[in-house]
This record gives C-alpha cells, structure tokens and sequence, in this order.
C-alpha cells in the first residue's frame, strides 16, 4: 500500500489574468492519472487536517515568511519575475508545508511509503527568500522537503537522505542544510538551466563537507544516463552512508516533453528510481521513505507520477514508455565520481 497524501486547498494558489506553468492544472492533471490508473480507488487518499502556522519560520528567517504573509494579503503580485502569490498563498504554501510534516507521522502510523501531492513546490526556496544567487524563487514559496527534514532531526533521526529528481536543482535545499553533516543532499539536474547553481563543486561546508552531491548532467540526458548515476553514484553513496530516513523531492519535468527542460527521460526512469530507493529504504531503514511533490509541467507528471506509485507499491509499471539512451552524460559521471571520491567510496 502507498497513501496519498493531498488536499484540495492546493488549488486555491493560481495566478490571476493569465496563464502560469505553476498552476493549480498541475494536480488536476497528477489526480487524473491517478484515477485513470485505478490508483486512487486501490491505495489511501489522506487530506490535510490542520495548519501549523509555525512551520514556515523553522527553516527561513522570519522577515522573509512576514514579507510572504504580508504580500498575500494585499492579493495578487509578484514575489519577482517568475514567482506570484494571491489571497491564499501564504495560507496554502503553509498548508503544504504542513502536509509535509503530516507525511512523516502518516509514514510512522501506517508503516508504508507516503506521496505528498502539494503545490506551490518548495525546494527553490532557501533561507530568505531566493537562494545561492538565484534571480527568482522559481514559482516557490516555503521549502516543504527542508521543513520535513527539520522535523525529523528534531525526532532524533541522525541520518536523513534527500534524494532530489528535479531537473532543476535544489538550490534552497541545498542552502538549508550547507552546513548540516546529518543530511545528506543527492542532487541530479540539468546543467546551465535555472537556478544555475548545482555545481559538482558545492559539496557543503564545515563538518558537513562531502554531503552534498551535485550531479550537473547535459541536455538531452536520457534513460540510460540516469540510471548510470543511480547504480554508479548514488546507490554507493546511499550504502555507505546508511541512511535513517529517505525523502525524494520528487520532480518530474525531466520526462522528454517537458517545456521547461531539455532532456530525453521517459516514465520507465521515475520507475527504477522510486523502486530502488525503495528498496534501499527497507534495506537501511525499514522502509522509511516519504515523496514530496516538486516540478514538472507537461506528461511527465501524468506518466511519471503513476510509475513511481507503481514502484513505490510493488506493482509493475502502469506506464511503458520505450527507454531512450545517450552516451553524452559518460564524461560527467566520471568526473563526478572522481570528484566525490574524497569523500564517498564509489566502488
């Protein structure tokens, strides 16, 4: 069994007079397919039943979380140029930041793995706002993966696991925990795309040096590609540290028809994915795995999304997709093996 993990307040955040990518369409279309799938009908529909108004100030500093409430209050406007709130946002970014926190304790209740279906995404969010440098927030507001993570140190997991899917990387993420040893941030991500952070070379500060991995790859990356990172990179990575706890930001505008990116990953990718780190999760931590909704804007949601249940159930996948391959990623994953060396054993 998976429970599901939504709440139909999520669709109250919509930009106002025209079209976003960031829509409330996104779980509209992410529900359908559930429901095509039979999906819906088979495993646990949960909605959210409060919201903590203090959960937005545990990972970003209070001017930036009063700015968010009081912009929302005035309706519709823009954060920056990419990145809008209305009436409801700053209730429903919180809302999601909540059903985050409520993954955990569903995951610890039932003993199976929680999808969190929550929007606006958050993983672009960092400590005051934009993070790294970023121009914009990327259509984020709080970080949902950060919050989760921040409760389950305070429970007293001493080994959480981010593993983010994003093609885009997970800048806020990373600058949450860039000095947290207890977090170990695997990212993997398209290089030269927004927010243009996600370098192999940020690998975290002070005693948390080495625990964050970047894994830039090129346009057109595909299937094969990713897999080779997983069984190469994070896999080893994965045994070795040992983790307590497995999140996946789980983003699914990799998928070939994304509008936003320029890779080639089909549905079989979500697949193996979620299958593996499932199975890693049993292996280390009696199956302690959450997802949380990230990206993803096109069919990748509609077919990727069904696929990384399927996985997460033990089923086969609901969506096959013939699997495509490259041999451009070779020369990255080399480098990024011998780069984080130093601080993984990849062998």
């Amino acid at each position: 069994m998976v429970v599901i993990v939504y709440d139909e307040r999520f669709l109250k955040h919509y930009s106002e007079g025209y079209s976003h990518p960031e829509s409330p369409s996104r779980l509209i279309t992410a529900l359908n397919a559930l429901k095509n799938y039979n999906i819906l009908q088979k495993f646990k529909l949960v909605s959210v039943d409060r919201i903590d108004y203090e959960l937005p100030y545990e990972v970003h500093d209070r001017a930036y979380v009063d700015y968010i409430k009081e912009l929302s209050a005035k309706g519709f406007n823009y954060v920056d140029g990419d990145t809008y709130v209305n009436t409801y946002t700053y209730e429903v970014a919180t809302l999601a930041l909540t059903a985050s926190v409520m993954s955990y304790e569903l995951r610890e209740s039932y003993g199976v793995p929680v999808f969190t279906l929550v929007r606006p995404p958050g993983h672009h969010a960092g400590i005051s706002g934009s993070a790294l440098g970023a121009p914009t927030l990327g259509f984020c507001i709080f970080n949902n993966i950060a919050v989760l993570a921040k409760r389950l140190l305070k429970e007293g997991f001493k080994k959480v696991l981010i593993v983010d899917i994003d093609a885009h990387h997970g800048n806020g993420t990373q600058e949450i925990f860039m000095s947290e040893p207890r977090v170990v941030h695997i990212d993997i991500h398209q290089r030269g795309i927004y927010p243009g952070t996600g370098s192999v070379y940020e690998v975290g500060s002070g005693d948390a040096e080495g625990t964050k991995v970047n894994i830039p790859l090129p346009h057109g990356s595909s299937d094969s590609t990713y897999r080779e990172v997983f069984n190469e990179v994070v896999e080893p990575i994965i045994n070795e540290f040992k983790p307590e706890y497995v999140l996946v930001s789980a983003g699914y505008d990799t998928h070939y028809s994304d509008p936003l990116t320029d890779l080639r990953v089909t549905a079989m990718t979500y697949y193996y994915y979620f299958k593996k780190l499932y199975e890693l999760a049993v292996k280390y931590c009696s199956g302690r795995l959450v997802a949380v909704l990230e990206g993803g804007y096109s069919e990748g949601l509609s077919k990727g999304l069904p696929n990384s249940i399927a996985a997460l159930a033990g089923e086969t996948p609901y969506v096959n997709e013939v699997e495509t391959t490259d041999t451009r990623g070779r020369e990255v994953i080399e480098y990024v093996k011998k780069f984080i060396s130093r601080y993984w054993r990849l062998t």
